[in-house]
C-alpha cells in the first residue's frame, strides 16, 4: 500500500509540474481562423462563424497558420486577451488598437525554431502597460505595418531578451511616445540577436531610441531607410559587453533632435556604422564614442550641428 501512494504521488507530482510548465493552449484546429467584434468565443473561428477574440482564434490555430480579423478588434488586452504562452508559428493579422495592463502582456513567445508574425495592430500601453510582446525563447519576430505607442516608464515598448537565436524583422512600422528607451535588444544567456529595421521611424519617446546591450550575448541589427528622432536620449547606441559583439549597420535614413547623440557605441565590442545618413541637431553631437568604441562611415553622411565624439575610423566608397 506504501509503495502505491507512494507512485500514485509521484504521478500527481510530475502532472503538476507538467501543468505549471506547458503552455494553456496547444497548437491545434485550422490553418486559417477568423475574429470578428461581432463574434462568439463559443463559434468554430471560421470565416462564417467567427471567434470575439484573438486569444481564443490562436488557440484554434495550427501552427504555421493564420489568424484574421475581420474587423477592428479595438479594446483593452485584459477583456480581449489573458497572457498567451506561445511556442508554435503562427500569424496574426489584425487592424485595430489595443490597450495592456501593467500586468498582461500580449503574447509570451516560448519554444524554439517557430515563426511568429503581426501584421496591421497598434499596441498601446495607454493603460499603463508592460512590454507586449516578450519574447523568452528562440525564432523569429515579425512585425509589419505595426504601431506600438505610450509605454510608460519602466516600461520599453519593445524589449527583447531571447534565451537562443532571435532574427527580428520590424518594416514600415512605428515605435513613439514611449516612457523609456523605445527598442531594447539584450540576449539573455546563450541568446543572440539579428535584428532588421526597414522603414521604420522611432520618435518621442522618454528614453533613447534603439539601444543594443551585449552583457549576455551578441546583437547585429541593421537600419535602413529609417527615421530616429526627437527622443530623449541617443537615437542609437551599441553597447558592447562580454557576451559579443554589438554591430550597428546604419544606411539611408534620418537622425535628428534627439537628446543626447545621434549615434553612440561604447566598449571595445560595440560599433557604429553609418553610411548615407543624415545626423540632424542632436543634443551632444552626431555621434559619441565611448571606453573603446568604433564609429565608421564611407564619407558620404551629411551633419547637421555639432559632430560630435566624431567618428574612429573610414572606409573608402566602393
Amino acid at each position: 500500500m506504501i509503495r502505491i501512494i507512494t507512485k500514485l504521488f509521484a504521478v500527481a507530482v510530475a502532472v503538476a509540474a507538467f501543468l505549471l510548465v506547458a503552455p494553456p493552449f496547444a497548437a491545434a484546429g485550422s490553418l486559417v481562423t477568423f475574429v470578428s467584434n461581432t463574434g462568439s468565443d463559443n463559434n468554430p473561428c471560421s470565416a462564417a462563424l467567427p471567434c470575439a477574440t484573438i486569444l481564443v482564434a490562436v488557440s484554434a490555430t495550427t501552427s504555421g497558420g493564420q489568424v484574421n480579423c475581420l474587423n477592428s478588434p479595438y479594446g483593452n488586452i485584459e477583456n480581449v486577451f489573458t497572457v498567451l504562452f506561445l511556442n508554435y508559428s503562427v500569424t496574426i493579422d489584425c487592424p485595430g488598437v489595443v490597450e495592456n495592463g501593467p500586468n498582461a502582456p500580449l503574447l509570451r513567445i516560448e519554444g524554439t525554431d517557430n515563426v511568429v508574425k503581426f501584421r496591421n495592430l497598434t499596441f498601446s500601453g495607454a493603460d499603463g502597460g508592460s512590454t507586449p510582446l516578450p519574447f523568452t525563447g528562440a525564432g523569429t519576430l515579425i512585425l509589419e505595418n505595426c504601431v506600438f505607442e505610450n509605454y510608460n516608464a519602466p516600461n520599453a515598448s519593445l524589449d527583447l531578451e531571447p534565451t537562443g537565436p532571435l532574427n527580428l524583422v520590424i518594416r514600415n512600422s512605428r515605435i513613439s511616445n514611449g516612457g523609456t528607451v523605445a527598442v531594447i535588444l539584450k540576449p539573455a544567456a546563450g541568446g543572440s540577436i539579428n535584428a532588421t529595421f526597414d522603414h521604420v521611424t522611432v520618435t518621442n519617446n522618454g528614453g533613447g531610441g534603439i539601444r543594443l546591450d551585449t552583457t549576455n550575448g551578441p546583437v547585429t541589427a541593421d537600419v535602413t531607410d529609417s527615421v530616429i528622432s526627437n527622443n530623449a536620449g541617443n537615437g542609437l547606441n551599441a553597447n558592447g559587453g562580454a557576451g559579443g559583439a554589438a554591430l550597428l549597420s546604419i544606411h539611408d535614413s534620418v537622425i535628428a533632435k534627439n537628446g543626447q547623440a545621434g549615434v553612440g557605441a561604447s566598449g571595445s565590442s560595440g560599433a557604429a556604422m553609418v553610411d548615407t545618413t543624415l545626423l540632424d541637431s542632436n543634443a551632444i553631437g552626431a555621434t559619441s564614442v565611448a571606453s573603446g568604441g568604433h564609429m565608421l562611415t564611407y564619407v558620404n553622411n551629411r551633419i547637421v550641428g555639432s559632430a560630435g565624439a566624431g567618428f574612429t575610423a573610414t572606409a573608402s566608397p566602393q
